[in-house]
């Protein structure tokens, strides 16, 4: 094996703070991977909390895989050395277990990337008990595991506190596979074993049914925690080089509750939980203690109620703060003093839809009066830089709508130089993404806008703001906003695009072309009311009658109020007033 690899493995190692390295002995060891460079995975906090998770399990020995940086895996492949773990320098087939925490759709391709660097055949059926069961986790699996059944043995489908332990405890300790999948599928929440559950289609191409073999349950119910407080869930490994190498995170809630129709982590992760000031002010006492800036994250952060409690504890510290980005129904003048007084230089807002009509569509519950309030209460704060996310591609989405992106960003700009007597005018960075229509969302029956239509959308947007030297315009590609529709909303026969784009270097088109698969079907389609889909299966506790009713909602222009556990059931995760045990 290359000594250059296994010193550069050593050097990261060495560098690090709150690395676990067990002893292997009895223990049964476990690869734990992020696909994706090593500066990006260590930025997860997720993968962190998996990582530590199983490595305080006596009979587990948890390790740390990332794909390989340019220069690292050219030494690989000249040295015809198969993928090393971090902590042991060790190859995956070593492991009684190979693990992917997947958070992103187009991560897919790393997986099997990663696989072939390891020298592990790429499909399952082709995989003897000589190799380790190959699993996966994370949101990205939790909306949709289909495009990646080909290849993986099982996946883990919840929240990782709830039994990710208990899951690989299962799966390392029975010597017959099959005997371990089938306790797994019986005594562990979340656990889908794709070899048991076959698809039948119509003739037309939708899915008519699974057919499920004896010992397995038809529907995967997500398991979900219902106290975070009791796993605190904060930066344990700091890393230098990680994107967030000088900030210690601390998560402060789980799920949001506005219901944005577009957001699938509003959803999945219902109801939206808080953790408790108490639990919290301990984190943020270890994080004070390293001297790194708290970075305080959430799906919807802003949204805890004793945020600014929180926030003064930093700052009266002499700490400084993080915070990724605000609703401006939120952003209120004691908020943002705080952040100020934290370090805090630049805030996102998200209105996502440049018209009020649209906003309705999506559910924002922004008015253009609370966007206005909100930047102007920024600069008031201090925070000399704006950035403001906006989508195209929306359902019924027009060109005035797409034209109003530009209105909108200029009339904000407005308002602060009209505060302000013209003695400023902000600067703002536009980042505009195509929309991807997502599972488990009301907009998962509606089809993906189309690259073409997406392109020239954006250029309407470009050229609206063309000379208005304070306001810098980022645009995603529509190309790649397609293939991930295609992952996100795909069933198994998207595994043979998946392998062919791998074969094909990861050239997605030419793989599109030459494959008999029609990948217009799954991403330009509209779904039928009544059509089964393919992640239909995976039990989240969301009535799908509800989120039918939310779509029709969205092309009524209604909207619906935030999510309310305590009175209400409406959406089914919740048991509602007088129905609980």
């Amino acid at each position: 094996m290359a000594r250059k690899i296994i010193k550069h493995l050593q050097s990261l190692l060495a560098s690090e703070q709150g690395a676990v390295v067990r002893e292997w002995g009895h223990r049964r060891s476990v690869a734990l991977v992020y696909p994706q460079e090593y500066a990006v995975g260590m930025s997860n906090l997720g993968f962190q909390t998996v990582y530590h998770l199983l490595n305080a399990h006596p009979d587990l020995a948890c390790e740390r895989v990332f794909l390989p940086a340019e220069a690292e895996l050219q030494e690989y492949q000249r040295s015809r050395t198969p993928l090393l773990s971090l902590e042991s320098q060790r190859p995956l087939t070593d492991f009684a277990a190979v693990a992917f925490s997947l958070s992103f759709e187009p991560d897919y391709l790393n997986v099997l990337n990663i696989l072939e660097l390891a020298r592990i055949p790429l499909l399952a059926a082709h995989r003897g008990d000589q190799f380790p069961p190959i699993v996966a986790g994370g949101a990205a699996a939790m909306l949709n595991p289909e495009p990646l059944t080909p290849f993986l043995d099982a996946f883990f489908l919840g929240e990782g506190e709830a039994a990710a332990a208990l899951f690989f405890e299962i799966l390392t300790g029975h010597p017959d596979r099959q005997t371990a999948f089938k306790t797994l599928a019986a005594d562990v929440p979340g656990v889908y074993i794709p070899s048991a559950y076959q698809p039948d289609y119509h003739a037309d191409g939708t899915l008519r049914r699974f057919t499920v073999s004896p010992g397995y349950p038809a529907k995967i119910r997500v398991p979900h925690l219902t106290d975070l407080n009791s796993y605190p869930v904060h930066s344990r490994l700091l890393a230098p080089g990680s994107e967030f190498s000088r900030m210690f995170l601390v998560e402060v809630n789980r799920g949001c509750g506005r219901g944005c129709r577009f957001c699938a982590a509003g959803f999945i992760y219902r109801p939206p939980r808080h953790r408790s000031v108490a639990s919290l002010q301990a984190q943020l006492q270890e994080g004070l203690a390293t001297g790194a800036k708290i970075g305080f994250i959430g799906t919807a952060a802003a949204d805890h109620p004793d945020i600014r409690q929180l926030l003064r504890t930093v700052t009266a510290s002499g700490g400084q703060v993080g915070m990724s980005s605000l609703r401006a129904d939120c952003a209120d003048a004691e908020l943002l003093t705080l952040l100020h007084q934290g370090g805090v230089k630049s805030v996102a807002l998200a209105p996502e839809a440049g018209s009020e009509r649209l906003r309705r569509v999506i559910n924002k519950g922004l008015t253009e009066t609370d966007l206005q309030e909100a930047v102007v209460n920024l600069h008031a704060a201090g925070l000399s830089h704006l950035r403001l996310y906006f989508m195209v591609g929306l359902p019924t989405e027009t060109h005035q709508d797409v034209e109003d992106i530009a209105r909108l960003t200029k009339r904000l700009q407005h308002a602060v130089v009209k505060a302000s007597a013209g003695r400023s005018r902000p600067s703002i960075t536009l980042s505009l993404n195509s929309f991807v229509p997502k599972p488990f969302t009301p907009f998962q029956w509606t089809p993906f806008a189309g690259v073409s239509a997406l392109k020239e959308r954006l250029r309407m947007v470009k050229r609206e703001l063309q000379g208005q030297r304070q306001i810098r315009v980022h645009a995603d590609l529509p190309k790649w906003a397609y293939f991930q529709a295609l992952l996100a909303r795909g069933d198994r026969r998207v595994g043979s695009l998946l392998l062919d784009t791998h074969q094909a270097s990861g050239d997605w088109s030419r793989a599109c072309r030459q494959s008999p698969v029609n990948p217009d079907f799954f991403v330009l389609r509209e779904r039928s009311r009544d059509e089964l889909l393919p992640w239909d299966f995976i039990d989240h506790g969301i009535d799908k009658s509800y989120l039918w009713e939310e779509y029709q909602n969205a092309l009524a222009e209604r909207e619906t109020p935030p999510c309310q556990p305590d009175v209400c059931s409406r959406c089914g995760v919740c048991p509602g007033p007088g129905n609980g045990d």
